[in-house]
């Protein structure tokens, strides 16, 4: 049967190291800088605003530089997840989905949805929101899992939940 990644590990954000964050924080206050420089009068205000847009600029030019020239990136270098989901540690289940579930508990602030079924004899549930999902599957925000569909899932077995690393649906149902 073939399989198609629907998520992995590889797609959480957690995993970055970017310097883009950094060159875009120094383009900005470089243009805030020049503008501070040119538009604003000379007076005790603009010496303030210099000050503090120099700081800014200092700080993320030293930034980009420390991140793109001495720390190695691993977000283009997908050895490490790869490595993650070869591990030994790592089991893997294959069958059709049972026992779907969707419960939404209301809560001061909101809502929580979390999301369980069991595939063959192994059980999962997950939470689904956005700050879970940055190092897990936080849901799939679609209905795109229900009974009977036919997936393999990668995980690590946990004390009270199984941590899903990656997902795969059948091509064909």
């Amino acid at each position: 049967m073939e399989y198609y990644t629907y998520w992995s590990i590889h797609d959480s954000p957690s995993s970055t190291a970017s310097s883009t964050i950094f060159l875009i924080i120094l383009i900005l206050s470089l243009c805030l800088f020049l503008s501070i420089l040119k538009f604003k009068k000379s007076d005790f205000e603009k010496k303030l605003y210099l000050t503090l847009s120099g700081l800014f600029l200092i700080i993320s030019c030293f930034g980009y530089f420390y991140l793109k020239l001495i720390i190695e990136d691993d977000t283009r270098n997908e050895k490490r997840l790869n490595e993650l989901l070869d591990a030994k540690t790592l089991q893997k289940v294959e069958g059709k989905i049972s026992n779907y579930q969707r419960t939404v508990v209301y809560v001061r602030n909101g809502k929580d949805t979390s999301e369980s079924f069991t595939v063959g004899s192994v059980g999962f549930r997950y939470i689904d929101n956005a700050l879970y999902e940055f190092n897990h599957f936080g849901g799939n925000h679609s209905g795109t899992f229900y009974n009977g569909l036919r997936v393999r899932i990668t995980y690590i077995k946990g004390d009270e939940m199984n941590e899903i690393k990656k997902i795969e649906i059948a091509s064909k149902q």
